[in-house]
């Protein structure tokens, strides 16, 4: 599925203008390939007569464009690069034309466009990081808050890796004795007692089972929660939006229906999580007085429909909490699952103290009253002040599955060997439980994986890293 003995090129900085452009190379020929359209301005004649972890300051040549640009030039000599290849990263003004421009020229020089994934899939098919590294490589691009981030960083720096690695070395030492004692059974030679290796494989499984259960859940995908402000016209949603996102996201004004879109901010809740917070304007309009109200409406709808959680917004100078119950109807029939947080908002304008009801979060948009308590709420009902705190270590449904596996099987040796007289007696049966539980652990390191999972994992990966 992976080719690994050409040269591969991608524009590997974000998309859109910025300080500067990265085109990357990784293989055989890049430098040379580099080389025939970048020119050192140093003392070097040629990219190739540059050592490893060095960088020069250059003229970059586009020959379809007949233009020179100032860029500079770094070098990874293979086996110390990221992929164990020679790696070169050209860095050029942030231009997208000029990225583009660049990549096509390396492309003309003999490079081939790299596919999603392809230059980490490189360092793990290389042995230069394992497939949990891997994987993390795309979940610290994707990570959507700092905590998530750290969780990602912590992969990535080869904690699931140490820990597999630990249990699969006491998993195979037990199987090393298990298989052993299949061969010495007839000349009567005892090498460890079975309860006692039934002790140690039971205090592996259990390690592996506590690793699955306390391990956060790392999305598949960059992925924020939505959480959608519903209400009726004026019941201050808008306003609530540029309180939360602590930006002027909207328009406000005491005119019903000054929102006719669905607008979005982004809000940090505590833990330093982080949720795309939307103003769906527009739902439950029973009766749209023109294509734009209908197209607000359409636009309101489906963002309630994909909302977790919803907030419905009332205005606590002139209705009571759970006044409007047929706004309630139609938001469970756009979406029947997702929570339902009931905002009495505007409260400033009550004058003096209020009690709502237990189930109702009282809010001002203008004095900023209840928005802590809002957003801690919001953390909770989402579960991120656990998920994303941090301290946890982050995993994959596919890793957690397979660690659970792992932890299962190294469990059944342990009980079959438990109430064995004999390791002998039982090796065959727990032979198979222990290489069961090393293949698992296996696949979450990348030693036992077959291409397609391969290919779904680098799928997730940005062309260019």
């Amino acid at each position: 599925m992976f080719i690994t003995d050409d040269t591969i090129a991608a524009v590997s900085s974000a998309a859109g203008r910025a300080g500067r452009a990265i085109v990357r190379l990784s293989g055989p020929d890049a430098i040379a390939i580099a080389g025939r359209l970048f020119t050192p301005t140093g003392g070097a004649a040629s990219l190739a007569e540059i050592a490893g972890f060095r960088l020069t300051d250059g003229l970059l040549y586009l020959p379809d464009e007949s233009i020179e640009l100032p860029g500079r030039a770094y070098i990874f000599h293979r086996p110390h690069s990221y992929t164990r290849q020679d790696v070169v990263e050209i860095h050029l003004p942030g231009s997208p034309a000029v990225a583009t421009a660049t990549l096509a020229a390396m492309i003309d020089a003999g490079a081939r466009q790299a596919g999603a994934g392809e230059f980490t899939a490189r360092a793990f098919l290389s042995g230069r990081i394992d497939l949990s590294a891997a994987e993390a490589v795309a979940d610290v691009i994707a990570a959507a808050d700092d905590a998530q981030l750290r969780v990602a960083q912590a992969v990535m720096g080869g904690e699931v890796h140490r820990r597999c690695s630990q249990a699969a070395g006491d998993i195979a030492e037990a199987l090393a004795i298990v298989e052993a004692s299949i061969d010495l059974a007839e000349e009567d030679i005892q090498l460890a007692e079975p309860g006692q290796l039934a002790g140690q494989l039971a205090d592996v499984g259990e390690t592996l089972n506590d690793l699955a259960a306390t391990a956060t859940d790392m999305p598949e995908t960059s992925h924020l929660p939505q959480v959608v402000l519903a209400g009726r016209p004026n019941a201050g949603k808008s306003s609530l939006l540029n309180a939360l996102a602590q930006t002027r996201r909207a328009i406000t004004s005491s005119m019903p229906g000054t929102t006719r879109d669905v607008l979005s901010g982004l809000i940090a809740l505590p833990g330093n999580a982080v949720v795309n917070l939307l103003d769906a304007a527009g739902f439950g309009d029973d009766s749209p007085a023109d294509y734009l109200d209908a197209a607000a409406h359409d636009a309101a709808t489906a963002a309630v429909t994909r909302a977790e959680p919803i907030l419905l917004v009332i205005d606590a100078a002139t209705q009571q909490p759970h006044q409007d119950k047929n706004l309630r109807e139609k938001i469970r029939q756009a979406n029947p699952n997702a929570p339902v947080l009931t905002l009495a908002n505007k409260i400033d304008l009550l004058g003096g103290e209020i009690d709502p009801p237990v189930d109702v979060i009282a809010t001002s948009a203008a004095t900023g009253e209840g928005l802590d308590a809002l957003k801690a709420v919001i953390a909770e009902r989402l579960h991120l002040a656990v998920n994303r705190s941090g301290e946890a270590l982050g995993l994959h449904d596919r890793q957690r599955r397979c660690l659970s596996a792992a932890a299962t099987a190294t469990q059944n040796a342990a009980e079959l060997l438990a109430d064995a007289e004999e390791i002998a007696d039982v090796a065959e049966l727990a032979a198979v439980e222990l290489r069961n539980a090393l293949a698992q652990l296996g696949a979450i390191s990348g030693e036992v994986v077959t291409e397609d999972l391969l290919g779904i994992i680098f799928s997730r990966f940005c062309v260019g890293k």
